[in-house]
């Protein structure tokens, strides 16, 4: 049984790594995405970029944990 896990995500990998060439829509949604940012926060340098897309990313996987937890 546990073969079969494997199997099948060594080959959910192998999709989901093996075609990542963006499409039109995948690289307008980016840029829009980038003018968006840009836009909120003018003045930010990288490092404080980096710092705000971090603490957002553990906002998100918090806010992700508590949902399951209240679901199960």
């Amino acid at each position: 049984m546990s073969g079969l896990v494997i199997g099948t995500l060594l080959l959910g990998l192998a999709f989901g790594l093996g075609c990542r060439e963006e499409g039109a829509v995948e690289k307008a949604g980016r840029k829009l995405d980038e003018v968006v940012d840009k836009l909120q926060h003018p003045n930010e340098g990288p490092l404080e970029k980096l710092g705000r897309t971090t603490d957002e990313a553990l906002d998100d996987a918090k806010e992700a944990i508590e949902e399951a937890r209240e679901r199960d």
